[in-house]
């Protein structure tokens, strides 16, 4: 399947952010990425044996690859577009060095918290605090009718942690939801921590809707987009079944952070600890990767992912990189005179960002995705790039069940299963059709979900309204864990 085909039934350019990936890193394929060069500006878990397990060795930036490859090496003489995949592997185990981190607790405080879901919040808050370390910073704040500071940023050690979590533990509740001022007062702390906490996070606990004060996904989503030009990232945690997971994926997306359903307050706890231990696993801070188009290339866009242009280079922020992520994108470029040549660089894709372990000094990793044009359809075909053509299906999937969720919202069952199943059998033929090992398994993992996925529609269409809500929940999670968030 062509992946212009695919790729015409996504969002352009959905990001993949934040999805720890058992995917090796990539080597250079023939007319991709021609390798990787690099620039430099300005407790472990052990077997038996004693050694490390092999995803739990010490990982540092020195690992991390950078991909860029067109949609096939050959591309068809003429082409007036094509696409590019871009992404980052970052090796699986644990950092080597622990950056100090900044965090913002905000936590939703209004009357639909009460009882069991404030309890279970008070608990994940001090959860969260117990696992960062002394020379960390923490903040708290709530929101109901307003926002307000319970604890102003401060630097943890014997003395202030008690502290701290005795604030927490008093947390009550009543009135209304002011999201926007919440995030707002918590972003604004977070901004404040000494330049040595690299990395950064505003940590969203909600069981509801803004009511108060600005409350669409684009106000709301703006405030993330704001915080992330200056290192801070939002962590969205959506506890019960009435909250706007539209305006949380929205957080997400625009910080380049993560989002968690909560369907049982208790779920709260273990999201919260495997966020810390994401923290803790930061190989780099303030990433970025820059689209270089060559001479005759322009980039169109990448619609739906928050990007600059500085007159040179298209500029997609990602934030912090933790071991074992995988990130990737798909943009658009437009060809000058591909008519008269038979091979051209494409762009140079680098990934600049700054390595905690020597005092936040800026690197940068660059490679460069080049292709050959050729009147042959079978070698345009036999130049398809496995990977380029698995994340456009992956977008897609997620695409699909994030909409499949709206579906079940309103009662569509079967359109949701419709699309459900159309994407199903995509990636079907596309695992079928796929050597590559590793490709191959993510494309067989996609199409399990999809057919779980399709169970929670059936089910949902026989159930009452709480647990449709449900399972309309998990898919949008399904959906937004497809995209990476």
């Amino acid at each position: 399947m062509r992946i212009r085909t695919l790729a015409g039934l996504l969002v352009l350019g959905a990001w993949l952010t934040g999805c720890a990936s058992t995917t090796a890193p990539v080597p250079a394929v023939a007319g991709g990425a021609k390798g990787t060069t690099e620039i430099a500006r300005g407790t472990s878990e052990r077997g038996q044996d004693g050694t490390e397990p092999a995803d739990r060795k010490p990982v540092t930036p020195d690992g991390i690859q950078v991909f860029a490859a067109a949609e096939s090496s050959v591309l068809r003489m003429g082409s007036r577009e094509a696409f590019l995949g871009v992404g980052v592997d970052v090796p699986r185990g644990h950092a080597a060095f622990r950056p100090k981190v900044a965090v913002g607790l905000v936590i939703d405080t209004s009357g639909s918290m009460a009882g069991a879901k404030i309890e279970s919040a008070r608990t994940a808050a001090k959860t969260f605090v117990n696992n960062l370390v002394d020379g960390d910073v923490v903040g708290v704040d709530v929101f109901d009718d307003s926002a307000r500071t319970l604890v102003v940023p401060t630097v943890l050690d014997a003395e202030t942690r008690p502290k701290i979590l005795a604030t927490i533990a008093k947390l009550g509740t009543g009135g209304s939801t002011n999201m926007f001022e919440g995030l707002s007062l918590s972003e604004s702390h977070v901004l404040q921590a000494p330049q040595t906490h690299a990395v950064r996070r505003v940590v969203v606990i909600s069981d509801g809707r803004a009511n108060v004060g600005p409350s669409t996904p684009e106000s709301l989503g703006a405030i993330a987009e704001r915080g992330l030009a200056q290192r801070v990232q939002v962590t969205s945690l959506g506890v019960g079944l009435d909250y706007d997971e539209t305006t949380l994926n929205a957080l997400s997306v625009r910080s380049s952070g993560r989002l968690y359903h909560i369907g049982e307050p208790k779920e709260m706890i273990a999201a919260l600890e495997r966020e810390v231990s994401l923290l803790s696993d930061t190989v780099a801070s303030d990433a970025a990767l820059e689209i270089v188009p060559a001479p005759g290339v322009r980039v169109i866009g990448a619609e739906g992912v928050h990007t600059t242009f500085n007159g040179r280079a298209f500029r997609i922020p990602l934030g912090a990189l933790f071991a074992g992520q995988h990130r990737e994108a798909l943009v658009r470029i437009a060809l000058d005179n591909a008519e008269s040549q038979t091979e051209r660089p494409l762009a140079s894709v680098r990934l600049v960002f700054r390595d905690p372990r020597d005092g936040d000094l800026e690197r940068v990793k660059e490679t460069v995705a080049r292709a050959t044009f050729s009147s042959d359809d079978g070698a345009v075909a036999r130049g398809g790039d496995e990977r380029v053509k698995a994340m456009a299906s992956m977008l897609e999937a997620g695409r699909i069940q994030v909409a499949a969720a709206q579906r079940v919202n309103d009662g569509d069952f079967a359109a949701a299963d419709r699309e459900l199943g159309g994407a199903q059998q995509k990636l079907e033929a596309q695992a079928h059709a796929t050597r590559d090992v590793s490709e191959k398994k993510r494309l067989d993992d996609q199409v399990a979900q999809l057919s779980a996925t399709r169970s929670s529609v059936a089910r949902a269409a026989a159930a009452p309204k709480p647990a449709q809500r449900s399972e309309a929940l998990k898919m949008n999670k399904a959906g937004m864990t497809a995209l990476g968030l």
